[in-house]
This record gives structure tokens, C-alpha cells and sequence, in this order.
């Protein structure tokens, strides 16, 4: 059992970086808490049912595997957090789960799921890395948890529990809600009913406005409908807006001379319209792409 643990801390200690951190969609600039505020949260939930040629499309792709569905739309949230923060390692927490058919419980709550994401990252990478990242994880989970996220430095409520920023679930393999297990901002929990996927984000009310989760709700469904009929385009290519937000941010880019300011995101520049996206298309218009740096 030693040798075991001393290799799944060797893992661990290699797949986390000093400068790694959990990835989370950035908060509203009206949010009554800092980053490692205490107060307890103000619970929002937010439904959607994806539209049902992308729900068969995902269906399709999974071709019967509950697991691989859980990619297909993890890769969306994972994607989704790249365009709204630019970050090149991709952090995201995914609620653990035993495919033993003695249904043994697994070890831990919840594993934090690393993906590299590029603007050349295609559906297609995408969908390997987080396959090999899973894989990897499940093997390695029998490390006590705190050991395996040391290299983070996880942030842990008054009552010691987890803070994990972002997490995704698909309920046929995540039957048990984390409920007070894990802390979390966000929690995309993901569904299939018959012929359709469902969708609720519960959110931290204190951080996020509804307004804003409805909006990065909008930009996942866009995400994976360009992404899944269109495995070989690079996320740097994606346009997420809506013809309002392209049209705000057009407007926007041509009243100044300057354009935006480097390094800002869209969340701080006007927030009830879009996301700032580092070094990815911003919009397309008659063969021109405007950036957002």
C-alpha cells in the first residue's frame, strides 16, 4: 500500500504545477465577496434544455457511453472557461464515481480534471486530453485527498470542506448531489432525458449575477453547437456572440481609436454583454477578425 501511495503522489505532484490554479467563470463586478470570502453563499439556479439537433449530435457521439457523453459536454464547459479567461491549463472539478460492477463507492468526493486548451485546441484534442486526464485520475485516486491537491493549495471553508470553483457532472454517472461535500461557485450538472440533455448551473448568487450565468449559458450551448459540427475548428476561431453582443462590440471597437485595453476581459469592460477572450476571434464581419487584445 505504500509503494502505491508514494506512486499516486509522484502523479499528482507532476500533473500539478506551481503556477496551475482552479479555473472559474470571472466574477460580477457587483459580487459581495473576494475570491476567499467566508460568507455563505446565495444559491441561483439557472435551467436550460439544449436544443434538440445539438442534444441528438452529442447523443450520437457518445455512442451509448454514459462516460463519453460526460466528455462531450465537459469539454464544452472546459472550452467555455478558456474563452472567458484565456488560461492555458484548465482546472475543473468532476465529482468521482466507481465503474466497478460490485458498486464499491470511490475514494473521494470529487477529482480536480487538468486539460491543456490553446486557440489552436480543437473539439477533437480536446476530447483526447480529457479522456487521458480522467483516466489518469481514476487510476490514481487512492491518495487522501488533501495530499493530491497539495500542489494547489486549495482553499477549504471553516468547516473543512473542499473549495473546488468549477464543477461538471452528468448525472447517470453522478447520481449523488456533492450537497455540502465540496464547495463550489459554480456546478454545471448536466442530463439526458429520453432524446434531450438537460442543463442546470446552480451558482453562487453572491458572486454571479443571473443575468451574467444566463449569458455564459448561452455562450455553452454556442460553443458546442459550433465545436460538435465542426470537430476541426480551433477554439480560437469560435465566435460565441450573439448578433447583439457582436453588434455592441463592433460598435464598441470602432468608437475608440485605440481599441480595447490589452489584457482586460469583456467582464470588465461591460459586463452585461460578453466575456473578454485573450488572444481569440472576437468577431467576424465581410473576411475581418477583431480580437479582444
Amino acid at each position: 500500500m505504500k509503494s502505491l501511495f508514494e506512486k499516486e503522489e509522484r502523479y499528482w505532484s507532476g500533473k500539478f504545477e506551481a503556477d496551475d490554479s482552479l479555473s472559474f467563470l470571472p466574477y460580477s463586478q457587483s459580487s459581495k465577496l473576494s475570491a476567499d470570502g467566508e460568507a455563505a453563499a446565495e444559491l441561483g439556479l439557472l435551467h436550460r434544455t439544449l436544443p434538440s439537433e445539438l442534444s441528438e449530435r452529442i447523443i450520437r457521439l457518445a455512442n451509448g457511453s454514459d462516460l463519453a457523453l460526460y466528455m462531450i459536454v465537459l469539454a464544452g464547459v472546459k472550452s467555455l472557461l478558456f474563452k472567458y479567461t484565456g488560461q492555458d491549463q484548465v482546472l475543473v472539478g468532476m465529482p468521482s464515481y466507481s465503474a466497478d460492477p460490485d458498486g464499491t463507492p470511490p475514494p473521494h468526493d470529487i477529482l480536480v480534471i487538468k486539460t491543456s486548451v490553446s486557440s489552436q485546441t480543437t473539439l477533437k484534442t480536446l476530447l483526447g486530453g480529457i479522456k487521458a486526464s480522467i483516466g489518469e485520475a481514476l487510476e490514481h485516486q487512492h491518495l487522501p485527498f488533501p495530499k493530491m491537491v497539495e500542489p494547489l493549495h486549495l482553499d477549504y471553508t471553516v468547516d473543512g470542506i473542499p473549495v473546488v470553483n468549477t464543477v461538471a457532472s452528468f448525472t447517470p454517472i453522478h447520481p449523488v448531489p456533492l450537497g455540502n461535500r465540496v464547495a463550489a461557485d459554480t456546478v454545471f450538472r448536466f442530463d439526458r432525458q429520453n432524446h434531450s440533455i438537460e442543463l442546470e448551473i446552480s451558482f453562487d448568487g453572491q458572486r454571479y449575477e443571473r443575468a451574467f450565468v444566463e449569458q455564459a449559458a448561452d455562450h455553452l450551448v454556442r460553443l458546442l453547437s459550433l465545436l460538435l459540427f465542426q470537430p476541426d475548428l480551433e477554439l480560437g476561431q469560435a465566435d460565441v456572440l450573439s448578433p447583439d453582443e457582436r453588434e455592441t462590440l463592433l460598435k464598441r471597437f470602432n468608437d475608440t481609436e485605440t481599441g480595447f485595453e490589452r489584457g482586460k476581459t469583456i467582464h470588465g469592460l461591460f459586463e452585461e454583454q460578453a466575456e473578454l477572450y485573450p488572444d481569440n476571434v472576437a468577431a467576424v464581419m465581410n473576411e475581418r477578425q477583431l480580437t479582444y487584445r
